[in-house]
């Protein structure tokens, strides 16, 4: 009966295992496509323009910039791809450009297999949200 019991433990912390990394190259693969997603952008829109949110999500991106991810820590980090979801939401909320139509679809693809990944992603966002278009009106005045 012991032996059963271990051989059951020890293959349902395998399982989780790899639930668990399968979650973290999941978000890794959904920032990579926001990156892609950004470098879209960059050509038809003025970064500049968004240096407050750029300046906002920065806060929560260790060693690095949200422009110029490196390290796995950030990229497969759960808030690190809700915040690189919601500059890009907040960029293509703010561009008058029509032809954008693609880049917002996609972006809402991205969003909704965030939310879920897991149950507190929206409530996450839409506290960031919230907390970054504060931050962006109080630096912007």
């Amino acid at each position: 009966m012991s032996y059963i019991n271990k051989h059951l433990a020890r293959t349902l912390e395998q399982q989780h295992k790899r639930s668990v990394r399968g979650l973290f190259l999941k978000i890794e693969e959904l920032n990579a496509s926001c990156t892609q997603l950004r470098k879209r952008l960059e050509p038809e829109t003025d970064i500049a323009i968004y240096k407050y949110a750029i300046d906002y999500v920065n806060q929560f991106v260790a060693h690095t910039s949200i422009l110029n991810l490196k390290f796995i820590t950030n990229t497969q980090n759960l808030e690190v791809l809700v915040l690189h979801a919601l500059l890009l939401s907040y960029i293509l909320e703010n561009e008058d450009n029509q032809s954008l139509a693609y880049e917002e679809k996609l972006l809402k693809g991205y969003l909704q297999d965030t939310f879920t990944l897991n149950d507190h992603a929206k409530t996450l966002f839409i506290n960031h949200r919230e907390k970054m278009l504060s931050f962006i009106q109080n630096e912007g005045t």
